[in-house]
Formats: structure tokens, C-alpha cells, sequence
């Protein structure tokens, strides 16, 4: 404890420049994150950085520090699957109203067509359910999925969903503090946590989607995409506040091809969808979401929340290079829900990882 004492105090002269309103270089934001994460085991120091970053306001340099430091943390996967056969559909979550799972069920539509998905999942800020949640309602805890069984899962089945703290001992003591904070306590804010967490995978992509709840951040992630050597990755907001592509009104897109940026604006109808109201894609208690994500992958659900699921598939199938148009993602994802092929995938993850007979009684829930 007195040496976890020592090795904070080493960093006190960089939080109290954040304090201060400074910007921080992407090498002291890796220190003291990195600092924090091994020995800050109160979550003090932590909650400090967190609160202090976000309301100096982050940068691309903060932002790349901060994934350094993952980098250096986290214990990598490794799977014999080339690397632009891989994607992560993860965002930063915290739309403002709430929604069913988008980016977790476009996961198994991307699956589905033979990619394979390293789901990030975490906890639920503004919907009812978190992608650990609806995870945990087929019987798949996270907590127990070991390195070595999410391998072998993504490479048999195309998808598996981890929380890296789970299963990397130098975070380990960081992720007990996240779980404390938005888990156990339920503190339901966003922080430059949950701007970027999902932004490192511990296998090494190369294109990426990622969603993100605030228009202002669009260009710093776009600079962080870039430093991080993407080969190509869509970022983009849904204006009607969705940290997905929406068919409510317009989505803002920054499209990063290497060292290259273009930045537009789509409304549903340029992407070939028909335009909704929000009340067809909001959705009420966890047990409603739970069922509108089986309805959506056996492809039941109704248009709104289908379309809403299969634009985002299909924006996964552009950034990996796989159509030439988000437009005609669109239209192989949706032919992938009708064909039912998503939720065979969902099935054959759960034989492996989860609970079938909790998945046959939420399907007997359905009829």
C-alpha cells in the first residue's frame, strides 16, 4: 500500500496541470494512466483524471496516450485470421434516449457473412441493457471467459464478446474500479472512459465503425484513427443523438481512409432506408430489448429497429472494404436478417458459451 502511495505521488505534478486546464502530451497521459490503472486501487486518482480530462476537454494526443497505455496493459489475443477479416462494431454508447443493443446485434449480421467480430462489451449507460447484459441473458458471463476461450471462440464461431480487464492482469485492478463506479453503483455519465475504451482491441484491426454520442468528438477520433494507422474506419453521430448511423434525421459521417479524411452528411433516404419516427427504434424494460434483439436476428423484428440494426451492419461491410457503398451494406446486411443466418450465429454461440435453455425460454416468450 505505501508503495502504490509512492508511485501515485509521482504523478501528482500531471493531474494538477489537468486540474490546471492544461493539455497533456500523449506520453504523459499514457504515465499517468498507466500509473493509475496498476496502483490507484481506491479509484481517488482515478475518478480525478477522469473528471479533469473531461472538462479541460480531451485531444487527439490525450486520446492516443490513453490507448497507449491500453497497449501496454492489456494482454493480446492472438487467432490465425487475417487482419482485414476482423472488425470491432463497438462505440462509445450513451445515446439520448434508449435503444435496442445496435451495434452488439449488427455484430452477428457482420459474423454472419464470415467476418469475424471481437465484440467489446460493457455496461449499459443510457440504455437498460449493456452489451454485458444481454450477453448475460443467453447465459454468457463475461467474467468467465478466459484468453484462451475467446481464441477459440472467434475462431470457430466468428464473434465473441470480452471485457479485457477480465482477462488482462495488469488491468485488472482498473477494471475492478469501472465495474465499482458504472456497474455496481450505477453512475450513469459519460467520460473520456467510455469516448475511447472501445476504441483498442487486443487483436490488431485495421478498419474499424465506431459510433460516438457527441458530434464535437467526431473530428478528434477521426485525428486519433489516424495516429492509431487505420487502414480505413467510419466515425460518425446520429444527429437525433445516437452514437449510431440513424434512419431518425441525419448522421454525421468522418470516413478515414489512412492519411486521408472526408467528412458528410447522409439522411436515411441517401443511404436507401425509409425515415422513422423515434418512437418505432426506442425500446422500454431490459426484458423488451432482450426480445426486440432475438425478434431483429431471426429476422422478425419490425422495420424500424431492423433497418436500424442492418445500416450499421452495412456500414461495417463499407469500412471493410467488402461493397462500395455503406448504401449497398445496407442491402446485404438486411438480406442476411431476413435470411435468419444472424441468429444462427447467436445459436451457435450460445451452445458453446452460453445457456440453451435460457434461450429457448426467451424464445418461447416470443410466441
Amino acid at each position: 500500500m505505501e508503495n502504490n502511495l509512492e508511485k501515485l505521488q509521482s504523478i501528482d505534478h500531471l493531474l494538477a496541470k489537468l486540474i490546471d486546464g492544461h493539455d497533456l502530451t500523449s506520453e504523459e497521459t499514457e504515465r499517468l494512466h498507466s500509473t493509475i490503472s496498476l496502483y490507484d486501487t481506491e479509484g481517488y486518482h482515478y475518478a480525478i483524471f477522469l473528471a479533469g480530462l473531461h472538462t479541460k476537454g480531451e485531444t487527439a494526443d490525450e486520446l492516443f496516450g490513453y490507448i497507449e497505455s491500453f497497449r501496454k496493459l492489456v494482454t493480446p489475443l492472438k487467432i490465425k485470421v487475417d487482419t482485414d477479416r476482423m472488425i470491432d462494431l463497438s462505440g462509445t454508447g450513451g445515446g439520448a434516449f434508449k435503444t435496442i443493443n445496435v451495434s452488439t446485434a449488427a455484430s452477428f449480421v457482420v459474423a454472419a457473412a464470415g467476418y469475424i467480430v471481437a465484440k467489446a462489451s460493457n455496461f449499459g449507460i443510457t440504455s437498460p441493457t449493456g452489451s454485458v447484459d444481454i450477453f448475460a441473458a443467453f447465459g454468457i458471463y463475461i467474467a468467465k471467459l478466459n484468453k484462451e476461450k475467446i481464441e477459440k471462440t472467434l475462431e470457430k464461431i466468428g464473434i465473441c464478446p470480452f471485457y479485457v480487464p477480465y482477462f488482462s492482469p495488469k488491468l485488472a485492478n482498473r477494471g475492478k474500479i469501472s465495474r465499482k463506479v458504472f456497474g455496481e453503483r450505477k453512475v450513469k455519465i459519460r467520460t473520456p472512459s467510455h469516448l475511447v475504451f472501445n476504441v483498442f482491441s487486443p487483436l490488431p484491426l485495421t478498419h474499424r465503425i465506431y459510433g460516438c454520442y457527441s458530434e464535437k468528438y467526431l473530428d478528434i477520433l477521426a485525428n486519433l484513427f489516424m495516429k492509431l494507422k487505420f487502414q480505413r474506419s467510419l466515425i460518425f453521430h446520429g444527429r437525433i443523438g445516437m452514437p449510431e448511423i440513424s434512419n431518425v434525421g441525419e448522421t454525421v459521417f468522418i470516413e478515414q481512409n489512412k492519411n486521408r479524411i472526408k467528412k458528410y452528411i447522409l439522411k436515411p433516404k441517401d443511404l436507401g432506408i425509409k425515415e422513422v419516427k423515434i418512437g418505432d427504434i426506442k425500446t422500454g424494460t431490459k426484458e423488451e430489448n432482450i426480445r426486440d434483439f432475438i425478434r431483429v436476428l431471426k429476422g422478425e423484428g419490425s422495420r424500424g429497429k431492423t433497418d436500424l440494426i442492418a445500416i450499421n451492419a452495412g456500414a461495417a461491410f463499407y469500412a471493410l472494404e467488402d461493397v462500395l457503398t455503406i448504401k449497398a451494406g445496407f442491402k446485404k446486411a438486411r438480406e442476411i436478417l431476413r435470411s435468419g443466418k444472424s441468429y444462427l450465429v447467436l445459436k451457435k454461440l450460445v451452445n458453446k458459451l452460453g445457456d440453451v435453455k435460457l434461450l429457448r425460454n426467451l424464445e418461447e416468450s416470443l410466441l
